[in-house]
This record gives structure tokens, C-alpha cells and sequence, in this order.
């Protein structure tokens, strides 16, 4: 429900553009402003929900959401709309790190790995209801109902939430202390360049796939946007495959670097392979991909958290992934200009395979997790 209020914008940018009388490049503003303080707001919403009540958190994110992509549909200066969308990355960085504290402190430690392979559904499932939703109401023709909408929904969800009254348990907050979160950054800096690795290339495909496949004129101009929503399709059976391999052999690290490897390869076969059967290694590398990036930002939080720290390391694994994954966007573009497609697909498959083997050094630590509890 929270990306309701948050990917809705992304389907109305070429209408906004036409009302405000701005090029879509001013307008692709809002996303790049929303990106930068989203994942900085990961780190301080993580770092605060492991001090305050997550249930809180979630709540008054869910309200400022609402209560933002109101008063956005009001406007009608794009500077104004900077600034509520800015606002709206904090609202919506007060969601996923205190969702999971309230997993971390609930659950037995037995049920964490199944449940943790559960929740990157939330955002695959969460944008394609978006994106279908918005785009059916946003055919109305005015764009200010992609707002009105979520708000609602948002105000129903936070109502729902609310009633549901789930909290984690009450404990004394030691208060914040710098030691501590440089301590557990130093412990936990290979899993969070992993996740800028892995998330520099997940966004990167979100934001350049479409133009690529255009690029390759292999696929009609007016069915480039069908063939890119497939792949995504298709890279959800990664999430799939990724829990059935978790659950089976209960080993998030070695099935990680298991996926981020061949995805990695995959990419690299890119390179020297042309043809329909790029679209196919494609669809590979992305469904590899997806259930790998899951599993880097929701699973391997929860094993390497100390206890009372969940929401704090994952808002720090969150923030590197988002950060990096916003650089994607002019620093992929800049490259396929310079060097073309291959160049891109290279870059993409060697951060994979580090990711991986940084992944794959550190394997043990789940064992350890596995003995402390």
C-alpha cells in the first residue's frame, strides 16, 4: 500500500509536463529529489525505529504519505512539488526498516528466513498494482485522481493498521549512540556494498530497460512497453525460486551468491550474443537477479542484526542500495553513449560477480547467526 503513494507519479509524469507547461526533463526532477532523500531517510528512519515504536512509524508514514499526495494534488507549481515529494521520500522511508524490527522481535528466530522471502513481493506486487491501477484512472484525464486515489487507500490502509495494533515488544531504549552504529557498520560493510552493487544494477534495468530494448529494434516502437513489463513478470519467478531454494536448503548467503553469480554470467553473455536471443538472456539475468536483490535487502538484515537492531541495519543495507541505485540513471546513460550496450552489460555483470564473491567470503556469518540463537 505504501507504494500506492510513491510509484503513482511515475505514470503521470508526461501529463504533469503538458499541465505545469514544464519539459520532462524538469518534471523527471521529482523523481531524482523523491530517490537522493529516500535513501538517506532509509538510514535515519532505520537508526529511529530501533528506539521508538515501529508500529508508530509505520502509522504516522503511512498518514504523511496520505496526507502529502493530497495536498501534491493541489498544485500547480512544479518547485511546490519539489518539495512535497521530498517530503514524501522521508513519509515513505518510515516504512520497510520498522516493518522489519517488528519481524525481527516477533518472530522465532526459525520463521525468520521463511517470512523475510516473503516480504520482497511487497514491492514487485506493490508497483505492478500501481502501475495498473494509476494507469487505468489516470486515463481519465486528469492527473490529479493518481493522487486522490492513493491518499485514500492510504488513509483505509493506515485504519487498518491501526486496528491491527501490531507492535514489537517494549523494551528500554539504550538511546543513540555513535559507537555503536560505527561498530555495526564496520561488521556489516560487505553486505551493504553487496546491496550498492546489486542495487546500482536493479535500478538500472528499471530505469533503462524500456530504452534498451528500443535500441535493439528486435520489438515494434508501440510494443516496446508490453515486452519490458513481461521481463518483469518473468523476473518475479526469481522471487519464487529464490524462497523455494531458502526454504529448502535454509541458506540465504549461498543462495544469493548462487543467483547473483549467474546473473552476473548472464550479462556477460550479453555481450557477444545478438538477436531475440538477448530478450531471452535478459529476462534470465533479470529473474536472477530479483530474487538475489530480495534476499540482499530483507533476509540478510535479519541474520546479521544484533537484537534491537533490526530496523537500523536494514535502513543502512536499504539506504546503500537506494543510494547507488539512484546513480544508475545518468551514469548508465552517460556510458551507453560512450561505449554502447555492451559496455553496459560488462559493468553490470563484474559488480555482480563482486557483489557475490564479497557474499561468499563472509558465508559463515549465517551459521554464526544460526548457533547465537
Amino acid at each position: 500500500m505504501y507504494y500506492l503513494g510513491r510509484v503513482n507519479i511515475s505514470v503521470v509524469l508526461p501529463m504533469l509536463a503538458l499541465d505545469l507547461g514544464a519539459s520532462r526533463a524538469e518534471v523527471g526532477a521529482l523523481g531524482t529529489v523523491f530517490f537522493w532523500i529516500y535513501g538517506i531517510g532509509h538510514f535515519v528512519s532505520g537508526e529511529i525505529g530501533s528506539h521508538v515504536s515501529p508500529f508508530r512509524m509505520v502509522a504516522f508514514g503511512l498518514l504523511a504519505t496520505a496526507i502529502i499526495n493530497l495536498v501534491f494534488s493541489f498544485q500547480t507549481s512544479l518547485i511546490a512539488m519539489l518539495f512535497l515529494w521530498g517530503l514524501n521520500g522521508i513519509a515513505q522511508s518510515g516504512g520497510w526498516s520498522p516493518m522489519f524490527r517488528i519481524l525481527a522481535e516477533r518472530l522465532h528466530p526459525g520463521r525468520i528466513k521463511r517470512v523475510s522471502t516473503v516480504m520482497p513481493f511487497s514491492y514487485v506486487f506493490g508497483t505492478a498494482f500501481t502501475w495498473t491501477l494509476i494507469g487505468a484512472v489516470a486515463a481519465i484525464g486528469d492527473w490529479r485522481i493518481a493522487f486522490w486515489l492513493p491518499a485514500l487507500a492510504l488513509l483505509l490502509a493506515l485504519a487498518f493498521w491501526w486496528k491491527a495494533g501490531i507492535d514489537a515488544p517494549k523494551t528500554k531504549s539504550s538511546g543513540l549512540q555513535l559507537g555503536t552504529i560505527i561498530s555495526e557498520a564496520r561488521g556489516i560493510a560487505f553486505i551493504m556494498l553487496a546491496a550498492a552493487m546489486s542495487g546500482y544494477v536493479f535500478n538500472g534495468t528499471l530505469i533503462w530497460l524500456p530504452t534498451y530494448i528500443l535500441d535493439t529494434s528486435l520489438v515494434a516502437e508501440n510494443l516496446v512497453g508490453t515486452v519490458a513489463a513481461l521481463t518483469q513478470v518473468i523476473a518475479i519467478i526469481g522471487l519464487f525460486l529464490a524462497r523455494y531454494r531458502v526454504v529448502r536448503g535454509s541458506q540465504v548467503f549461498v543462495t544469493s551468491v548462487q543467483m547473483l553469480s549467474l546473473a552476473g554470467i548472464a550479462f556477460l553473455l550479453l555481450t557477444v550474443t545478438e538477436g531475440i536471443l538477448m530478450l531471452l538472456i535478459v529476462a534470465i539475468a533479470l529473474m536472477l537477479l530479483n530474487g538475489a536483490f530480495g534476499l540482499v535487502v530483507s533476509s540478510m538484515p535479519l541474520l546479521l542484526a544484533q537484537p534491537g537492531r533490526a530496523s537500523s541495519i536494514t535502513g543502512s543495507v536499504n539506504m546503500m542500495s537506494t543510494f547507488f541505485g539512484g546513480m544508475a540513471g545518468f551514469s548508465i546513460g552517460g556510458l551507453v553513449d560512450a561505449s554502447g550496450w555492451g559496455a553496459v552489460f560488462a559493468f553490470w555483470g563484474l559488480l555482480l560477480l563482486l557483489a557475490s564473491l564479497l557474499i561468499w567470503r563472509r558465508r559463515t556469518e549465517e551459521n554464526r547467526w544460526l548457533e547465537a540463537r
